[in-house]
This record gives structure tokens, sequence and C-alpha cells, in this order.
């Protein structure tokens, strides 16, 4: 096998196991998940598992920079095109359908992580920082002649909403779609006037 080859490898039984883990860590969180359960998940050895992570906390680490960068390029792609607000607010809508509940389990993990871990909130912020530029960036040129500062303050409010809804817990499904639609009229007037 080529270095090339060894390296694809390697790199593809990493994603692996970092997918089993995502699969026991937003079921059980960071804690209740132990290795002989990602090892079940995996299909794989502990032996096998430890010749590319030397621990759990090193998965744990792997998982928490794949999901936190996942979450940013989600953000990224997704937020400047949303031009409905009601969108965000309603967790069912389209906008969340590219965030799966998986997804939305591991990230309330992270921030509950983060809450105790300052490493862990360290990565946040990181990935927080990127998204911010981006959104910036995509802002100005979606409204060249809105003010740098009122870009700013609108996608601070927009992630606010956006982290408020990713981070509830409980959806009860019954949305009213009227009062979203008033919701979503008066921030529009306010957001994107």
């Amino acid at each position: 096998m080529s270095k090339s080859d060894s390296d694809a490898f390697t790199e593809q039984r990493q994603q692996w196991i970092i997918s089993a883990a995502e699969v026991c860590f937003s079921q059980a969180g960071f804690h209740g998940t132990s290795m002989a359960d990602i090892c079940r998940e995996s299909g794989l050895g502990a032996g096998q598992i430890y010749r590319h992570f030397n621990s759990k906390e090193s998965i744990v680490w792997a998982t928490i920079h794949t999901v936190a960068t996942r979450w940013r390029l989600f953000l990224q792609h997704t937020l400047p095109q949303q031009s409905c607000i009601e969108h965000i607010v309603d967790a069912q809508s389209s906008f969340w359908r590219g965030w799966p509940p998986r997804d939305r389990c591991l990230l309330l993990e992270i921030y509950s992580e983060a809450s105790r871990n300052e490493a862990v909130r360290e990565v946040l912020m990181q990935q927080e920082q990127q998204l911010l530029h981006a959104l910036e960036a995509a802002f100005a040129h979606a409204y060249p002649t809105m003010h740098p500062d009122q870009c700013r303050q609108r996608i601070q409010f927009l992630l606010v909403l956006v982290d408020g809804v990713a981070c509830r817990a409980v959806n009860d499904g019954d949305s009213d779609a009227q009062e979203l639609q008033r919701i979503n009229a008066i921030l529009d007037r306010h957001l994107f006037s």
C-alpha cells in the first residue's frame, strides 16, 4: 500500500470511528458513552480504534471539532440565504432540514461541555469568529447600503435566534402559524428594511 493509500485509509477509518462515536454521544452524551459503546457501534475492536485514537478523550475532541465545523458551515451556507425569519424560529422548517436531529443532540452536548471546559469554549469561539467573518462578507454583499455595524447587529441577532432554536431540547411541534407570521413580519421590518 502506498503512503497516499495508507493516509486515505487512516482518514477513512478515523471518520468511521467519529461517525460511530457521534451516534453514541448523541444518545448518551460524552460522559455516558464508553469505549465499549463506540466499539460496538463502529464494529471495530478496541485495538483497531486505539491505532487511530489514543483515548476516548481524543475521540471526543475529534467529534467536537467535526461537529463545530459542520455547524459553522451549515450556518455559513444557509443563514445568508434566509430572507424569512419565520423559517429560523420554526424548528420544523426547511431551514433546519439540513441540520439533522442527531447533530442537534451533539451540538447541545458540546454547548453543555463548553459550559464546564474552557478548551471546548475556545473551539466554539474560533468557529464563531470564522462564521462571523463569512456572514459579514455575505451580508455586505447582499445589503451593500447597510452600515457594517448594522450588519453585525443583525447577524448577532440572527445567531441568537438560531442558537435558541438549536438548543431547545423539546419542541412541541405545535407551532402557531399565525404567530410565526406575526413575528416574522415584525422581525423582517426591523432586520431587513
